[in-house]
């Protein structure tokens, strides 16, 4: 939940200081890699990282692929693969064996259901939640919905054009895994075409109450300020 806040942050900044942004997301891993689905890093166009994606191998060339994705307004999964030559052909040394899919999608600030709103809410709330980035791995080239769905006891927001019939799937999967608390990958084939939902349980950051002031809170709070703790 840190890189949550810290990705919040500099959305804020980036859009007092009219800076177009794109969000890349780790959805689904194959394999061996420095980082699980989930990770994510906001990018400005001014070329601003925040978060990570990799082990600093993957964000150069993640970068250019947001920069496109500002400029054409349109979501893209990129899949990174480290099981062959492709180390050599990204020139990135990722020393791991497998692969990567990541889905960037630009941030419209003027869209009350983007992924940043999505997550502004998740600090805010403190409940556990299902975050849902709907892609297709199929084909890379077709339609990419993107994160389209965020689902709490409380509250449903849905962030997509999505087919009503769909959307009904995906909701009814993302019920059941906040009821079960726990994140999947499914796998929807729908009116011809076919989808991949990774359906993320999202847990608020711990909190922690400290009572009184002697000399071992400060490196206390320091710690817990690392780790992203509520204090």
């Amino acid at each position: 939940m840190k890189e949550i806040k810290e990705i919040v942050r500099a959305f804020d900044v980036a859009c007092k200081n009219k800076k177009r942004t794109a969000l890349a997301t780790v959805v689904h891993v194959e394999g061996s890699a420095y980082r699980r689905a989930g990770a994510r890093m906001l990018v400005t166009e001014a070329g601003q990282l925040t978060g990570a994606i990799s082990g600093g191998c993957l964000e150069g060339d993640a970068l250019r692929k947001a920069l496109l994705v500002m400029s054409q307004q349109k979501p893209m999964l990129v899949t990174y693969g480290t099981s062959d030559e492709d180390d050599a052909k990204l020139g990135v040394g990722l020393g791991c064996n497998g692969i990567i899919h990541i889905l960037i999608e630009p941030v419209d600030p003027a869209n009350n259901n983007n992924p940043i709103t999505f997550f502004i809410q998740l600090l805010q709330k403190r409940e556990v939640s299902v975050i849902v980035n709907l892609f297709s791995l199929e084909n890379r080239t077709a339609s990419q919905p993107g994160t389209c769905l965020l689902l709490n006891n409380t509250e449903t927001k849905l962030n997509s054009n999505l087919n009503p019939g769909l959307h009904k799937l995906i909701l009814e999967d993302a019920e059941r895994a906040l009821k079960n608390k726990t994140s999947e990958l499914k796998i929807y084939d729908y009116e011809g075409n076919t989808f991949t939902a990774f359906i993320e349980l999202m847990r608020p950051s711990v909190s922690l109450n400290i009572i009184g002031a002697g000399n071992d809170v400060n490196p206390l709070v320091q710690m817990a300020a690392v780790l992203g703790w509520e204090i």
